[in-house]
């Protein structure tokens, strides 16, 4: 079936504020808060597949938006982080420009068409400015979890 967002991600793994000394820094960070979830086995392989991952070519896909992601038997399901930063992370994007939004996606298998729904469906989501700012606003992961799963029905 298709795989929303608000499927893969729980407020749990959301950080607000998140920051970062540089791209790597901020991997780190968002696997670490991804290994609290039962579906993450081994949160040191992730780490090591999305940094390899990231160094093959920048996730930052432009518009603000960064996707770093991996396949790995260290997930048994699909699992979702999202860190949002106001000031923007340096991420070495494609268009140059700092990342407010960074998903992280770690899939058991091959990329599959589940994961490549849910890119081009967090794609479709903030294509939206507008919604993209209310995100990068949010004061809490309730509000961005209620926000994406409103967004999701329209």
């Amino acid at each position: 079936g298709i795989l929303k967002l608000s499927e893969v991600l729980s407020k749990e793994r959301i950080i607000i504020n998140l920051s970062g000394n540089d791209k790597f820094d901020v991997l780190e960070k968002l696997v670490n808060v991804a290994g609290t979830s039962e579906k993450v086995k081994d949160p040191k392989d992730l780490l090591k597949k999305v940094i390899e991952r990231e160094r093959l070519k920048s996730t930052g896909i432009g518009r603000g938006i960064g996707v770093p992601h991996a396949q790995t038997p260290a997930v048994t399901d699909v699992v979702a982080c999202l860190g949002i930063s106001a000031q923007g992370l340096e991420f070495d994007a494609i268009d140059g420009k700092p990342v407010h939004l960074v998903f992280l996606i770690a899939t058991k298998g091959r990329m599959d068409n589940a994961y490549l729904g849910l890119l081009s469906r967090i794609a479709r989501l903030f294509s939206s400015e507008d919604f993209k700012q209310k995100i990068i606003n949010s004061n809490s992961p309730e509000e961005i979890m209620r926000l994406v799963t409103d967004k999701e029905k329209e």
